[in-house]
């Protein structure tokens, strides 16, 4: 198939996703992971098979799409229309579960997915290519499941699945799109999902600018989970936000549980406009979905010259101090320090040590991550991403002086904007049928108002006494900003890259890329 204009490869909608699928067995605290974050999508007349290390790993997917096992995390979504259901154990009536060997193995009735459960084929493993291959024809989407080569070379695709505690073996590079391409796919998944074309496009604009930043946790891979919410109730894609009656400098707006890029684009586009008028200016937004990475906001200030302050609270994810339970929020913080020429500066951290979204990303790229990251329901530091979803916690930066910071911004973007605190905030991904009801709190200055002092000068005297602290010249990266500068030229020359497991969970075909990053 040949690219569009924008470099995406037309593809079939797939029939069946799955994503993030994590099955266990053994008491709590003492797990093993039989399915370590499965993630895999089929087209209509596609076989993908599932190749795991172990018969048991195998078998627990099935067990799963058969309705006789409850996963401890994932969803599966069916139809081309996308139908989604939180993966349980009621089987869905458009999945067939055949097994090669059985009386009538080749009769799937009307289902559009067939799953093969040749975990144990063996000498079947020629009835499990056939039944596969005959279900194909008939324009079906094949899952093959097993633990053996053979069964598995009939397939168009494999996806390896490997052993537990560690999270899924990547089989593939991730791909890479032009920015372009990437922002044309995230919006086509969106509206393909029933969201506005305006708001689609909004809300690919801001995760793929926190992809182009290479602030990964905050981009195209929340989609899966952002779809899943939408089907499930917890985003209600044609919410319009509400301007409550407000008078003065401040104003709040009821997001009623739309898309949080919805309602944090209308408040940081009213707050800045206000400020260059009038010299100070608030708006808190409060009944609230994600709102993605803060800075993706940074333009409606930088444009209006005014400093922005943006704080947002989110769910129980970080642990205080030498805890081991979740109990405050990995809220964020903000600033943006307008220049007359060139780029703002712009400062934008979580309260965590990481964000969250960083450990997900890992666990997408089947990768460890820094011990310091994470710590574990009994309070010790983990490298493995999964065990997040655990119970595991993020430990706040700083020590106590972090947790000032983290109550700071509770106090304002929560008690203040949003009459909330983390603690009462619902999980996106817990409770993806409820709007998370999460607040922000957006300020803006105008220099004018403080009698116009000379912001550009002084932001590089800052600038210089930063470097001035390093005997021997400042590191490339010493200042905020940097690190986003050149993850913005990589992205426009070679492109943005893709977790393979979110690009093949949402069927996604990247472009293939020229050395300058040009789709051909």
């Amino acid at each position: 198939m040949s690219p569009t204009a924008n470099g995406t490869t037309p593809a079939r909608s797939p029939a069946l996703r799955i994503a993030d699928l994590i099955v266990a067995e053994g008491p709590e605290g003492a797990e093993r992971i039989l399915v370590p974050g499965l993630t895999v999508s089929v087209a209509p007349g596609e076989i993908v098979a599932v190749r795991a290390d172990e018969a048991a790993s195998a078998a627990a997917v099935v067990d799963v799409l058969a309705g006789r096992r409850r996963a401890q995390y994932g969803v599966v979504a069916t139809g081309t229309r996308g139908l989604t259901r939180r993966v349980a154990p009621a089987r869905a009536a458009n999945v067939a579960v055949v097994r090669p060997g059985r009386p009538g193995a080749d009769r799937t009735g009307a289902a559009p997915v067939v799953v093969v459960d040749a975990v144990g084929a063996g000498p079947d493993a020629r009835a499990a290519a056939a039944l596969a291959h005959g279900a194909a024809r008939q324009g079906k989407a094949v899952l093959l499941v097993t633990a053996a080569d053979e069964p598995a070379s009939a397939a168009d695709r494999v996806v390896r699945l490997g052993p537990g505690p560690g999270p899924a073996r990547r089989t593939a590079p991730d791909p890479r799109f032009t920015v372009e391409a990437l922002t044309e796919a995230a919006t086509g998944s969106l509206t393909a999902a029933g969201v506005a074309p305006e708001r689609a496009a909004l809300v690919a604009k801001v995760l793929v600018d926190a992809d182009v930043r290479g602030h990964f946790s905050h981009g195209v891979g929340l989609l899966p989970m952002y779809l899943d919410r939408l089907a499930r109730g917890g985003i209600d894609a044609a919410a319009e936000p509400e301007w409550l009656p407000q008078d003065g400098a401040v104003r709040v707006l009821e997001a009623h549980g739309g898309f949080g890029q919805v309602a944090a684009e209308a408040a940081a586009a009213d707050c800045a406009r206000r400020a260059a008028e009038g010299g100070l200016a608030a708006v808190a937004v409060r009944g609230n979905n994600h709102i993605g990475m803060l800075a993706a906001y940074r333009d409606h200030f930088a444009r209006h010259g005014v400093v922005g302050l943006v704080l947002n609270i989110s769910g129980a994810g970080v642990a205080a101090p030498g805890a081991g339970r979740p109990t405050l929020g990995n809220d964020a913080v903000c600033m943006v320090a307008p220049r007359r020429h060139g780029r703002p500066l712009v400062v934008d951290f979580a309260t965590g040590t990481v964000a969250s979204g960083k450990i997900r990303h890992a666990a997408h790229r089947g990768e460890k991550i820094p011990g310091d990251w994470l710590v574990d329901r009994q309070g010790r530091p983990t490298t493995d991403p999964l065990e997040l979803d655990r119970g595991g916690a993020v430990p706040v930066f700083g020590g106590h002086k972090g947790l000032g910071v983290a109550l700071i911004t509770e106090v304002l973007a929560g008690v203040l904007a949003g009459g909330t605190v983390s603690p009462l905030v619902h999980k996106q991904r817990a409770e993806p049928d409820r709007p998370m009801e999460c607040s922000q709190l957006f300020l803006a200055l105008a220099p004018a108002a403080f009698g116009d002092p000379p912001v550009d000068e002084l932001l590089d005297v800052l600038a210089g006494a930063v470097r001035s602290g390093y005997p021997e010249g400042a590191p490339p990266v010493h200042l905020p900003e940097q690190r986003e500068e050149q993850a913005e030229r990589a992205a426009r020359e070679h492109g943005v890259p893709v977790p393979a497991a979110v690009a093949e969970g949402l069927g996604w075909s990247a472009p293939v890329l020229t050395a300058t990053g040009g789709a051909r």
